[in-house]
């Protein structure tokens, strides 16, 4: 990552110099902003999956923190090497959504759900189906609104969320820069019997996206 001189200044314990600090607070603001011009017409479209049977979990966090958000982005910038402006383009989730389905409408739902978006105008961008790994179970969608926002959408069943959710701190752990090789390595441990017990709802790693004829 670029690197500017001048004053260094604190942000949630990562010290960055003063010139970084306010292009990492700009291209933040841009980001949220453009979310919440764009949620009311999303919210509302994914309230059209929530009538085909399904929830919508954790709405209120429906637009990212600027806290979180910046968090994100000069995480990632630091890590890849790159400008907090490239990593700032390519984020996906400053708006998303979490839906959940219960085990046995849950593969039929997440096709249909899809189709129902795409035919509203979103396109799909990023396809990937999470069920069988070692780690994360669930399907997470990136699409594009009709309006251009980038809209991350995760399908789960009650029990994938929930433990998505109980793992959330040892999944923090794995990703820290701070994390010692100690640490990292028992949050997988911990990680991977997290997961372990999930139990797949029926054809659910064989969903795919293009849909096959």
């Amino acid at each position: 990552m670029n690197r500017e001189s001048g004053k260094t200044v604190q942000s949630k314990n990562i010290m960055i110099s003063k010139g970084l600090h306010s292009t990492l607070q700009l291209l933040a603001k841009r980001l949220l902003r453009k979310a919440e011009k764009a949620e009311p017409a999303v919210t509302e479209d994914m309230r059209g999956i929530e009538r085909m049977g399904a929830c919508l979990i954790g709405l209120k966090y429906r637009i990212k923190s600027f806290q979180s958000l910046s968090q994100k982005i000069y995480r990632e910038a630091k890590a890849a090497g790159v400008s907090l402006k490239e990593v700032a383009s390519r984020i996906t989730d400053v708006l998303r959504y979490t839906v959940v389905a219960v085990p046995t409408r849950y593969a039929h739902l997440v096709t249909k759900a899809i189709t129902y978006l795409e035919a509203r105008g979103y396109a799909v961008v990023e396809f990937h189906n999470a069920w069988g790994g070692r780690f994360y179970q669930g399907v997470n969608v990136h699409f594009v609104s009709p309006e251009g926002m980038r809209v991350e959408v995760q399908f789960h069943t009650p029990q994938s969320f929930a433990i998505k959710q109980a793992s959330h701190e040892v999944y923090e752990i794995r990703r820290s820069a701070s994390a010692t090789p100690e640490e990292i390595e028992r949050a997988v441990q911990k990680s991977l019997r997290y997961n372990a017990m999930v139990l797949p709802p029926k054809g659910a790693e064989r969903i795919a996206w293009p849909l096959v004829a």
